[in-house]
């Protein structure tokens, strides 16, 4: 099994840790106090309601278990 170059393992290392990041963002903020407080009341009246619905929250959610499952596959692929 070939080894990675030292630049791009740290590129991936990079990328991954960005996107776990991102990923712990979108499944924690929809259900924080931040989004009721900041997102909600910010975003335009007519939008309030739907960013306030747990459908919508539940699909942010769910985007951020994509960002994990995008990084295991990522760091998987890396392995090889």
């Amino acid at each position: 099994m070939p080894k990675l170059p030292p630049m791009r393992t740290m590129l991936l290392l990079a990328a991954i840790f960005y996107v776990c990041a991102a990923g712990w963002f979108f499944v924690l903020a929809p259900w924080s106090r931040f989004w009721a407080l900041l997102v909600v009341p910010r975003g335009p009246l007519w939008l309030a309601p739907i960013l306030d619905s747990p459908a919508v929250r539940g699909a942010i959610s769910g985007f951020g278990v994509l960002h994990f499952v995008a990084a295991y596959t990522w760091l998987a692929e890396g392995h090889r």
